[in-house]
């Protein structure tokens, strides 16, 4: 595991430390990303020092179903946390964006490569970035994140140590990437219980 205090992105480094062959399982944390970024490349603000920006590498076989599981994967171990820490009213807006009271509070960002790890060989990875807002108060998100965004601080009323809060998470990522290789099926019905209800015009 590796904490920057500063990179463009974590998955930026991560897919850059995957390509040259670093093994599953390595992670990066940074306090502070200065080309954060979330699905469709719409910029993602990490302010230092308040939520957990993060990506983790995966070595798996690479198919047209590879970023829908692990988004499934890492939005389900995202609300587990969330509820652990007792916060309720927690749940995914599919595919993979983390709500709380009907406010974005964490987003996920699959990416996948064809790296090199020891040459001639090439072996298949994957980034998962996660970003979850931990202690921001509402005047930390930018203008127009206000309305839209929340943290896990505002939706329990208390501040939370991030160094617990990363723990946790890392321990249901942990849980749910062995369903995800062992019996993900089970893990799609979990996902399928968080999901918020789409209101479709009648």
């Amino acid at each position: 595991m590796q904490v920057l205090e500063e990179t463009s992105s974590s998955n930026d480094e991560l897919l850059r430390l995957g390509e040259e062959g670093a093994p599953a399982g390595s992670l990066i944390f940074t306090e502070r990303q200065t080309a954060g970024r979330g699905q469709f490349q719409r910029p993602w603000a990490s302010a230092p020092g308040l939520g957990l920006w993060f990506s983790l590498l995966l070595r798996l076989e690479i198919n047209d179903g590879t970023i829908p599981a692990l988004s499934v994967f890492a939005a389900v171990a995202t609300v587990q946390t969330a509820g652990a820490l007792g916060i309720a009213d927690c749940g995914i807006k599919a595919p993979n964006d983390v709500l709380i009271a009907g406010r974005k509070a964490a987003g996920i960002l699959i990416e996948t490569r064809m790296g090199k790890s020891h040459p001639p060989t090439r072996t298949s990875f994957a980034v998962v970035g996660i970003g979850l807002n931990v202690n921001h108060a509402h005047p930390d998100f930018p203008p127009e994140l206000q309305d839209r965004a929340t943290s896990l601080a505002l939706a329990s009323g208390a501040l939370h140590d991030r160094n617990r809060v990363a723990a946790l998470l890392l321990t249901h990522l942990g849980e749910n990437e062995r369903l995800l290789r062992e019996n993900p099926q089970a893990l799609l019905t979990r996902w399928n219980e968080l999901l918020i209800p789409t209101l479709v015009p009648a």
